[in-house]
């Protein structure tokens, strides 16, 4: 299978290296104007362009992976060229009705990675159109899983799924910022406060995974009566941490579709 990668940045580039990675067969060509990005990649055996039509007539597959405000620059640039072929977009708040006016004959699936796609561990949703063949699915769904974790949804959770899984990252390495700091103050090295609770994070999401768990049952079996951590979740019960999560969430909803209107109302 041959399959082009637009866009060459932070997260294209793990796209390409993951799929070339993983099954040597696959033929992977990224395309990008910023020549120092394909140059990493060729090291890890990626035919690379410049020339978006270039790569997108020679596949079978296109990955789209530019930034919204780009998407519908790039599929004008290479709308004759995808006809009939299946496009996946990574590309955050642009949903399935603007990829369609945008190249209307070709096959679309909007796709919500997260940065955890670099080490094959990303919590990928995604939604595809209506009348894709099942060898279509097949083949979106082995390509995705190649990142980690997949999941199928309505395309109406799709904001709700940036806000929540495609921007965690960057909240979490807020949060743990913050507690990083903290363990500085009590006398922790910051280097081995920050992998302490790195390492920490990664158990606790393998035990609610693995085990089914909920979060408020790992409470219930690390908190012991007068121990340690339930005076400190007593502590955090302080602190407007609740609403502050809310929050974060209800404006990524927000900001996701108000990048929807703006692109949309741009194509009318």
């Amino acid at each position: 299978m041959i399959v082009a990668v637009i866009g060459a940045g932070i997260i294209g580039s793990a796209v390409a290296k993951t799929l070339i990675s993983s099954n040597r067969k696959n033929r992977i060509i990224a395309s990008d104007i910023r020549v120092e990005q394909l140059s990493k990649l060729e090291k890890e055996g990626v035919e690379t362009t410049t020339d978006n039509k270039k790569a997108a007539v020679t596949a079978d597959v296109i990955i789209l992976c530019v930034k919204p405000l780009d998407v519908k620059t790039v599929l004008s640039q290479i709308q004759n060229e995808i006809k009939g072929k299946l496009v996946i977009s990574m590309a955050a708040a642009v949903n399935l009705k603007l990829l369609k006016k945008c190249a209307p004959q070709a096959k679309f699936v909007r796709a919500m990675p997260n940065l955890a796609i670099i080490v094959q561990e990303s919590f990928t949703t995604y939604c595809p159109e209506h009348d894709l063949s099942n060898k279509d699915l097949e083949i979106v769904e082995s390509i995705l899983r190649s990142f980690g974790t997949t999941a199928v949804v309505k395309e109406d959770k799709m904001d709700a799924l940036t806000a929540l899984s495609g921007c965690a990252p960057g909240y979490l390495s807020s949060l743990m910022e913050h507690i990083v700091r903290g363990g500085t103050e009590i006398g922790l090295p910051a280097e081995l406060s920050l992998t302490a609770l790195a390492q920490s994070m990664i158990g606790t999401g393998k035990i609610i995974l693995e085990t089914k768990k909920s979060p408020a049952d790992v409470m219930k079996m690390v908190a012991t009566r007068g121990g340690v951590t339930e005076e400190e979740l007593n502590e955090l019960a302080k602190y407007p941490l609740q609403q502050a999560f809310r929050s974060i969430l209800q404006v990524g909803v927000k900001k996701s579709k108000e990048i929807t209107r703006k692109l949309l109302d741009e194509c009318q």
